[in-house]
C-alpha cells in the first residue's frame, strides 16, 4: 500500500505510509469487531494522523516538491475517478466531521485499496464533477418560425381582434428573409454554439436581477413546515440546532460534490440533470445595486464555516465548526442559548435588518452609506458570508384581525399565519426585521413552533430548496461525534452597528415601506380534499395540465378572459438549465372554457371532447418547453441580442402585445414535496396572483395571494371560485363512465 512515492524524498514517504496503514489497519480492525472502536478514539486516530501530515507540509521542503507530490495524486485519481469513493460518507461520518481542504484536518476516501487525504479526493470529485457538467447538452435554440408561430397562438387568446391583427403584421415584418430576425437568430446561434448556456445570463437578469422591486413577498418565496408546537425556549433551540446540524449534512455533500444526481422522470426518463444551483445555496448572496443587483457566487470555497444568527432584531457570528470538525447538536444548543440570552439582555436599538426589505436600488443606495464605517463593512461581510442565516423569532401572530392569538389548538390550522411569517415577518412589530433578505437561504424557527426557511431565489428554484430540506428533515437528530467542552467553545459574536443620522433615517423608511408591504399582502390557503393527483391519472390526464386549466377556467369565471399565465418549467436536462415559462392561455382552452360557461351551446359530450383536447394541448406545450422549445427564453434571447449588437430593439418588443404577453397576472408553479410542507410567494404584478400548488395523491394543497391595494383581485375569491372548478371539472369527467374508461 503506497500513499506517496517521489524518489527524491523517501523518508518522507516512509513516514506518511507508515501513518496512513497504521490508523487505516486501526480502524479496519475496530470496524472487524463487534463492538469496535469507541467514537473518541476514531476521532484520536483521525486528529494524529492530521496533525502529523501538517508537520510534515510545514516542514521546509521545497514548495515544488509537494505541489510535483499533490500533482502525482491527482492524476492517479483522474485516471480512476469513476473508482473513487467517500469511505467516511458512510463508515465513519458519526465519528468525525471534517472540512475538505488542505488547510485544515484530513479525512481519508478509500480507492483501490489505498488511502487518500480528503482534500485530495474533493480535487479528483470536482474535476469529475465539471466533466459530468459538461457532458450534459446543451440548451438548443428553436426555430424562429417554430416561435413566432407559438407567439401569435397565445397571444390571440388575450389581446382584441385589431391588436392580434397589428401584432401579426409585426411578426410578419420581422420573420422577412434577411430581416432583422434572421439576423439576431444568427447571433444567438453563434452564442450557441461559444456558450455553455446561451439563455443564461440574459434570463437572470430579466427575470430577477434588473428588477427594483423589494425581494420581500415580491420575489422571495417561503416553505413552511409543519407546525412544531414548541412549549418552551429550550425547545425552540434544540429543533434549531438539530436543524441547522441537518444543514451542514447536506452541505457536506455539496462540498465534496456527492450529490446524487437527480434524473429525468419523463420523455427520455434517467437522463442526468444539471444540478449547479445545489452546490450554489451556501455560497451565494444577492447584492444591490443601483441599475442592477449582482449575484455573488463562490462555489470554489466550502471552507465558510460560519452562520449568522438573527434574535431580537440583532445580529450574531456563530461559527459551526471547530478545529476542523462540525459542532455537535449538543455544542449547537450550548451556542445558540448563549446567543438567545445575549439578545435578551437589550432590545436592537436600530432594526437595521429592515433595510433589505426596501426597493433595491434604495437598498443599494443605504447599503454604500454603511459601508463608509469600518465597524458597519465588518458586520456587513458577516452575512453576506456566512453559510446561511437562522432567525430565532418572536410567535406568530393571527393571520387576520379578530382571530384568537395562536394557541397550540388552534395555530396547526392557521395555515395562513405561518405562511404569512415565513414570508414576510409580520410587520416591524414582530419578525420583519429579524431578516436579511439579500441572504440565500434564512432558516426561521419561531416560539410557538412556526419554522421554515425564506429563499432568495435568483440562486436556485424551488426544487434544490426542497431536496435540501428533505435531507435536513431525514438526517436531523442523527449526532456526528461527541460534544465539546463549553469553555472550549468560543463566545458567538454580536455584529455592531455605527449608525449615521442619515442611516438612522434609511431605517424609518425601510421600517413604513415593511409594514406597508406587509399590510396590501393578501393570502389564502386552500386545501382541496375532494381528490388528488391519483382520480386526475385515472382519467389518463396529467395532474399538471388538470390543475392549470382549472386556474385558467377560475380567472376567467371571476374576470371574463384569459390572461397571461407564468408556470416555471425545468430545463435542468440541459447544460447549466434553469427554467423557461409554460403557459396555459390556450385557444384550446378559451374553447372549452367558453363551452363550460355555456357561453357556446354544447352537449356535455362536446365539453369532454374540448376538455380532452385542451389538456392534450398542455401537455404538449409542456413537453416542448421542458425540452428547450419553449418561446420565453428565445423571445427574450432575440431582443437582448439587439441590445448586443447595438441594433435598435425590433418593433416586435416595443408593440403592446409583447408586453401583454409577459404581464403574468396568474404566475403559478408546481412544488411536489415528500415531507408535509408547502411553498408560497407573492404574485408578481399589482392587478395579479400568485398560485403555488401541491398535487398529492388525495388532495391538492394551493397557496394563493394578490394584493389589497388591487380591487379587482381577491385570494379568498379567488379560491372560492377555484374549488367550483375543481367539482365541475370532476363531473365533467365523470358524466359518462364509459366514454371515461375508453378515452
Amino acid at each position: 500500500m503506497t500513499l506517496f512515492k517521489h524518489s527524491s524524498y523517501f523518508g518522507l514517504d516512509l513516514l506518511l505510509n507508515s501513518i496512513s496503514i497504521r490508523i487505516w489497519l486501526l480502524l479496519d480492525k475496530a470496524r472487524g469487531n463487534q463492538d469496535g472502536l469507541s467514537l473518541p478514539m476514531y476521532r484520536r486516530a483521525f486528529n494524529i494522523f492530521s496533525k502529523l501530515y501538517h508537520l510534515v507540509c510545514q516542514s521546509p521542503l521545497p514548495k515544488a516538491t509537494l505541489a510535483q507530490i499533490e500533482k502525482l495524486l491527482v492524476g492517479m485519481l483522474d485516471d480512476m475517478r469513476d473508482m473513487v469513493q467517500i469511505y467516511s460518507l458512510q463508515d465513519v461520518q458519526d465519528s468525525c466531521r471534517f472540512i475538505a481542504s488542505p488547510s485544515s484536518p484530513i479525512i481519508f476516501g478509500r480507492r483501490a485499496g489505498k488511502l487518500l487525504p480528503m482534500h485530495v479526493l474533493l480535487v479528483s470529485n470536482s474535476r469529475s464533477f465539471r466533466r459530468r457538467k459538461h457532458a450534459l447538452p446543451k440548451l438548443p435554440l428553436p426555430e424562429l418560425q417554430s416561435t413566432l408561430d407559438k407567439y401569435l397562438c397565445l397571444i390571440r387568446t388575450v389581446v382584441s381582434p385589431a391588436e392580434y391583427a397589428r401584432t401579426k403584421r409585426i411578426v410578419e415584418h420581422f420573420l422577412k428573409p434577411g430581416g432583422q430576425g434572421h439576423q439576431l437568430q444568427e447571433y444567438l446561434l453563434h452564442r450557441q454554439k461559444g456558450t455553455d448556456n446561451w439563455a443564461n445570463h440574459y434570463w437572470l437578469n430579466d427575470m430577477y436581477l434588473n428588477i427594483p422591486l423589494p425581494l420581500m413577498i415580491n420575489s422571495n418565496p417561503a416553505a413552511v413546515f409543519p407546525y412544531q408546537n414548541f412549549t418552551s425556549r429550550r425547545e425552540q433551540i434544540r429543533f434549531a440546532a438539530k436543524f441547522v446540524r441537518g444543514m451542514l449534512d447536506f452541505k457536506y455533500l455539496t462540498d465534496t460534490r456527492t450529490l446524487p444526481v437527480e434524473r429525468c422522470k419523463y420523455k427520455e426518463k434517467g437522463q442526468p440533470m444539471c444540478m449547479e444551483q445545489h452546490y450554489r445555496l451556501f455560497s451565494s448572496y444577492r447584492e444591490p445595486g443601483r441599475e442592477r443587483d449582482i449575484q455573488r457566487t463562490d462555489t470554489g470555497t466550502p471552507g465558510r464555516d460560519f452562520i449568522v444568527v438573527a434574535c431580537n432584531d440583532q445580529f450574531f457570528r456563530l461559527d459551526v465548526q471547530l478545529e476542523g470538525e462540525d459542532l455537535s447538536e449538543t455544542d449547537l444548543c450550548l451556542q445558540l442559548s448563549r446567543i438567545a440570552n445575549l439578545a435578551a439582555e437589550t432590545d436592537s436599538t436600530y432594526q437595521v435588518g429592515a433595510l433589505t426589505s426596501q426597493a433595491r436600488p434604495v437598498w443599494a443606495e443605504h447599503r454604500d452609506r454603511l459601508l463608509q464605517d469600518t465597524t458597519n463593512r465588518a458586520s456587513l461581510y458577516a452575512l453576506e458570508n456566512c453559510l446561511f442565516l437562522l432567525c430565532l423569532d418572536k410567535p406568530t401572530v393571527p393571520s387576520r384581525p379578530g382571530h384568537l392569538l395562536p394557541t397550540p389548538s388552534n395555530m396547526s390550522e392557521d395555515m395562513a399565519a405561518r405562511t404569512h411569517h415565513i414570508l414576510h415577518g409580520q410587520g416591524m412589530g414582530h419578525n420583519s426585521a429579524n431578516r436579511w433578505m439579500d441572504k440565500t437561504v434564512q432558516v426561521i424557527v419561531s416560539e410557538d413552533g412556526t419554522c421554515g426557511i425564506n429563499m432568495e431565489h435568483s440562486v436556485a428554484e424551488g426544487i434544490a430548496l426542497g431536496h435540501m430540506i428533505e435531507h435536513a428533515f431525514k438526517t436531523m437528530g442523527k449526532e456526528h461525534g461527541s460534544s465539546h467542552e463549553a469553555f472550549s467553545l468560543p463566545q458567538p459574536k454580536r455584529l455592531e452597528w455605527n449608525l449615521s443620522s442619515q442611516s438612522v433615517l434609511d431605517i424609518q423608511e425601510a421600517m413604513s415601506t415593511v409594514d406597508n408591504l406587509v399590510n396590501d399582502f393578501d393570502l389564502s390557503i386552500f386545501k382541496f380534499d375532494r381528490y388528488g393527483r391519483e382520480f386526475i391519472k385515472h382519467q389518463n390526464m396529467s395532474p399538471d395540465a388538470f390543475i392549470q386549466l382549472a386556474l385558467q377556467l377560475t380567472y376567467y369565471k371571476i374576470h371574463g378572459c384569459l390572461t397571461s399565465t407564468y408556470e416555471s418549467a425545468s430545463v435542468r436536462r440541459y447544460r447549466q438549465g434553469r427554467v423557461d415559462v409554460v403557459r396555459a392561455n390556450s385557444p384550446a382552452a378559451l374553447t372549452w372554457i367558453k363551452a363550460m360557461l355555456g357561453q357556446t351551446d354544447c352537449s356535455e359530450e362536446e365539453k369532454l371532447r374540448l376538455f380532452t383536447e385542451a389538456v392534450q394541448w398542455q401537455q404538449d406545450y409542456t413537453l416542448d418547453t421542458i425540452l428547450g422549445y419553449g418561446i420565453d427564453l428565445h423571445l427574450l434571447g432575440l431582443r437582448e441580442a439587439a441590445v448586443d449588437l447595438g441594433l435598435p430593439i425590433p418593433e416586435l418588443f416595443k408593440d403592446p402585445s409583447y408586453k401583454e404577453l409577459n404581464t403574468f397576472r396568474l404566475s403559478t408553479s408546481q412544488v411536489s414535496t415528500v415531507s408535509d410542507y408547502w411553498m408560497g410567494y407573492g404574485a408578481v404584478v399589482p392587478d395579479g396572483y400568485g398560485c403555488c400548488y401541491n398535487p398529492q395523491a388525495e388532495s391538492i394543497s394551493f397557496c394563493v395571494a394578490s394584493f389589497f391595494s388591487c380591487v379587482d383581485t381577491s385570494s379568498d375569491m379567488f379560491v372560492h371560485s377555484l374549488e367550483s372548478s375543481l367539482l365541475q371539472m370532476a363531473e365533467l369527467c365523470a358524466y359518462d363512465p364509459d366514454t371515461v374508461s375508453h378515452r
